[in-house]
């Protein structure tokens, strides 16, 4: 697709952690309310916050909760297998289609230890369950949990499913659950995401790979631009190190090859000049920069480069990722020496 074009996402797969719309951006989120008891089939399963609020903050404080599992039959369950997760952000469908999932940890206390389980567990396995328990009629259990998030998670609404199984594997069937719903807060309304660097065959074939930036948010506009820095991770103590002059960057703009300038910043990387790049990004719309690199035949300096790829949000920084291309020479490219 041509580089900072707008488009709306298709169906994608989603992940992890949500709730109803995303509060919008500079604005007060509306607190949830305190989730009501769960409605219980056979089990009755409750989600109380140890934490006060329902909100949490990525790359802040972890989120406590505690679950408790009700029988309220009058039968005993000898195993009843505590399932819980999180779910995908509950955003409107136009930015739920971007599959936005919160990114972090969830963790369990079993006696005086805190133990990881996976937070998008979508049943039992048939293996041995930890955690698992029995109940009597008439009989409670009370869990607690964390949820950490990282600095990188979305904003938005964010489910947690709390379950009661019975039996394992394809056999294994929920007798209860309910859930809660939290705003999560991180102040990033923008997804960066790139794909890894294809292989490059100096002055032949290029490098290519390409970032995405997605607006998550529900309500507002943001103007996204991406990042790029190269280096050559191994020459950077040779007499001939990466430069300008050495580096042929392109993006594709409307179905069209165009050439990237870049000048040395104060770090000796290779930064793009990507400021004519920037795009304002609509709910749900997507940026798609795809980029390719290319190296003069017969260079070799650390015979490596290194990309850092990120992007900007409204003037803020973006996470950033690194690729490493493999840099391959035709037999008659015979690499020159270094001096």
């Amino acid at each position: 697709m041509p580089a900072g074009t707008a488009r709306s996402s298709g169906p994608a797969p989603v992940t992890a952690p949500s709730g109803g719309p995303a509060p919008a951006t500079g604005t007060v989120p509306v607190r949830p309310e305190e989730p009501p008891s769960a409605v219980g089939e056979r089990v009755d399963v409750a989600i109380r916050s140890l934490s006060g609020t329902w909100e949490i903050r990525g790359g802040g404080s972890y989120f406590e909760f505690e679950v408790t599992w009700s029988n309220a039959t009058d039968r005993r369950y000898d195993e009843i297998v505590p399932v819980v997760r999180v779910l995908p952000f509950d955003y409107p469908a136009a930015v739920a289609r971007l599959g936005a999932t919160a990114k972090g940890t969830l963790d369990r206390k079993d006696i005086d230890e805190w133990r990881e389980v996976k937070p998008d567990q979508k049943g039992v396995d048939s293996g041995p369950q930890q955690g698992a328990f029995a109940l009597d009629p008439g009989e409670s259990r009370a869990v607690r949990y964390r949820l950490t998030l990282g600095a990188d998670s979305m904003s938005g609404r964010l489910p947690i499913q709390a379950d009661a199984y019975v039996g394992r594997g394809a056999k294994a069937v929920s007798v209860g659950g309910t859930q809660a719903r939290m705003n999560v807060t991180t102040g990033q309304p923008v997804r960066f995401t790139a794909t890894k660097a294809t292989d490059m065959t100096v002055g032949r074939i290029p490098s290519e790979l390409r970032v995405e930036l997605a607006n998550l948010d529900a309500t507002g506009n943001h103007t996204v631009s991406p990042e790029v820095r190269v280096t050559d991770p191994l020459g950077r103590n040779t007499t001939h190190g990466l430069v300008p002059g050495d580096l042929s960057a392109e993006v594709l703009v409307d179905g069209e090859w165009r050439r990237v300038s870049g000048a040395l910043d104060a770090d000796g990387q290779v930064r793009l000049d990507t400021a004519g790049l920037s795009r304002v990004l609509g709910p749900g719309e997507t940026a798609v920069y795809p980029f390719r690199f290319n190296l003069p035949k017969g260079w070799s300096a650390g015979s490596g480069l290194e990309f850092t790829v990120g992007g900007t949000a409204d003037g803020g920084s973006l996470p950033t990722q690194k690729a490493r291309p493999r840099i391959t020479w035709m037999a008659d490219d015979t690499p020159k020496a270094t001096s």
